[in-house]
């Protein structure tokens, strides 16, 4: 019997031993009862697409610096899977083992993650902005045998960081490199995995995973780490279905067979993978993306590749809207725009409306639960102005109040896209099995408000909790500051003052030549009704922009860094105690 509170955690000896971890068994039977869960696997689905439509695109990829862009149909991504498949097994890499890759938005990023399952081994997916420190922890926390990585990107030598920590990862068997410039005691990959026809000496029949097999770990994923500490999160085939909403109609999903997926987000990531990798082969469609941000380049392929709707961060939306303002451009085939990660601003939700003609629909979600919830296809327009979604089917909530939290809830979710398992890499804890320590629950760390209509608005991380006898909506108050003309960007840190209380710390990128003051921040919050354990009590202006993470949330470790951490003798000491950062 599971005891509320009591983190229970289950032990897994060594990372070979994660193969071993499942849910319960009642649960699967409960969830396949439900139709949550199958008993056929994705690539199944590919096959059939590969069979019944080949010249169908499955994936419509664009190089932004080449300015080309690249189309795989589902014959062509069949072979490749196959042909990658037959690779890593060829290399010796077995069921079970783990296969990393650091890619940009390539197609083949797209083709190794559902190859690494036909060869029955668990994916690794690595952000591309990861440095050397970050990627020898998280090949470290993985126990890769296999890592594949450009020569260089973005100005980065990612060949030379993998080969400088290679010695020091002893389960590392394989370094393989993208590129023009392979270096010694590597594997070219284009000439190994891309144009060596594996695939034809494999003749033994195709065995696809079915059943019980789809309960078994086939991803390990890293959170992007918003306040410093990455986790690794283990999914199945089957939390994967459920995570981008394979199992549910299309009105609570919010795509149909056909659809064509466009995302900014990292296919390596979960959101960009669920989205753009997974979804598109369980519909039929097609994956669409680009392997740099370019606003420009990314209107000109929604158009090219005539996408039907689009996933991303709400600072995406915005700059995708800064830069239509400035030249607008026809886009007959899309019929919906979606945000998450972080809040959505209604001014957003309106002018996506208005000029692009199609409903802006949030969603929230997590690397650990995949899309818990999302604004319904017959919600009205403006629903994302005032919430964050409504429940997928299958998703369980509990909303505990937060004591002395002015009506803040704990958001606890539960449901057949939760991760099997999750630990925190070098923190001397065991893997955390939801299904098995907590009936499934899993605490999410974000404060919410209950949107009356048995959906969501959030206010918080609850790992941003602050305040010493309030507890404080942060967000709600990043959302009031964002008001002011002046405001470009905000956000909000914790500092202490020489008693130990801790008070608000708003970091501000101004939108022209003058940064708002304290004062006009705190007058705008007073105004809007905000109790006065809400205003912050220093303000530092920062610049060109917040410090972000790849999926465009920021990054409030380094934000603290850079603000309270460095704000001994740089700030102003403002009226009443305060600081004042204005100039």
């Amino acid at each position: 019997m599971t005891v509320r509170g009591v983190a229970r955690v289950h032990r897994v000896e060594g990372v070979d031993g994660l193969f071993t971890v499942r849910p319960p068994v009642e649960v699967a039977t409960r969830f396949r009862a439900r139709g949550w869960w199958r008993d056929t696997s994705v690539l199944h689905d590919l096959v059939r697409h590969a069979v019944e439509r080949p010249y169908a695109p499955a994936i419509v990829a664009r190089g932004v610096a080449e300015g080309r862009t690249r189309v795989i149909r589902y014959a062509d991504l069949l072979c490749y899977v196959r042909r990658f498949a037959a690779a890593l097994t060829s290399l010796g890499v077995d069921r079970g083992d783990r296969v990393a890759f650091q890619l940009p938005n390539w197609w083949e990023a797209a083709a190794m993650t559902l190859a690494c399952r036909w060869a029955g081994a668990i994916a690794v997916p690595l952000q591309i902005t990861l440095r050397s420190l970050e990627l020898e922890r998280v090949l470290n926390a993985a126990q890769a045998q296999l890592c594949v990585v450009p020569d260089s990107w973005d100005g980065y030598e990612c060949a030379a960081a993998l080969e400088e920590i290679a010695p020091r990862l002893p389960w590392l068997r394989y370094r393989a490199v993208y590129g023009d410039r392979v270096p010694p005691g590597a594997v070219d990959f284009a000439e190994y995995f891309l144009r060596t026809p594996h695939e034809e000496w494999d003749t033994a029949p195709a065995r696809l995973p079915t059943s019980g097999e789809l309960d078994q770990p086939c991803v390990l994923l890293f959170t992007s780490g918003t306040t410093g500490e990455r986790k690794a999160v283990l999914h199945t085939e089957n939390t994967l279905y459920a995570g981008c909403g394979g199992h549910a109609a299309v009105v609570a999903r919010g795509w149909s067979d056909g659809e064509v997926f466009a995302t900014p987000l990292p296919i390596t990531g979960q959101a960009g993978m669920l989205y753009a990798v997974w979804a598109p082969v369980l519909a039929g469609g097609t994956g669409v993306y680009q392997d740099a941000w370019s606003p420009a380049g990314y209107l000109e392929l929604l158009a090219e590749a005539e996408v039907t709707q689009t996933l991303m961060a709400p600072l995406f939306a915005e700059q995708l809207m800064a830069e239509y303002r400035r030249r607008p451009r026809p886009l007959p085939s899309l019929r919906l725009v979606m945000c998450g990660g972080t809040p959505v601003e209604p001014e957003l939700v309106r002018e996506v409306t208005a000029r692009l003609g199609v409903p802006l629909r949030a969603c929230w979600g997590m690397t650990e639960t995949g899309m818990g919830f999302r604004t319904p296809e017959d919600a009205p327009d403006d629903r994302a102005c005032h919430s964050d979604g409504a429940p997928m089917p299958g998703v369980e909530t509990e909303l505990p109040p937060v004591p002395g939290g002015d009506g803040l809830c704990r958001l606890r979710v539960r449901g057949a896209g939760v991760s099997i398992g999750f630990w925190q890499p070098g923190s001397g804890t065991g893997v955390r099995q939801p299904w098995h320590d907590d009936a499934g629950w899993v605490e999410t760390g974000d404060l919410v408000r209950p949107d009356g209509r048995g959906g969501i608005r959030f206010a918080s991380r609850g790992d941003r909790r602050l305040g010493s006898f309030h507890i404080i909506p942060v967000a709600e108050v990043e959302r009031e500051i964002m008001r002011h003309p002046g405001v470009r960007e905000a956000a909000i840190v914790g500092h202490h003052d020489a008693h130990g209380h801790e008070h608000l710390c708003v970091a501000v990128v101004a939108s022209g030549n003058r940064c708002p003051s304290l004062a006009e921040l705190a007058q705008i919050l007073t105004e809007r009704g905000m109790s006065q354990a809400y205003l912050p009590t220093m303000l530092r202006e920062v610049g060109p922009a917040l410090p972000r993470t790849e999926n465009g949330k920021i990054h409030y470790g380094r934000l603290r860094a850079m603000t309270v951490d460095s704000a001994a003798g740089s700030a102003e000491r403002g009226s009443h105690g305060s600081y004042d950062g204005h100039r």
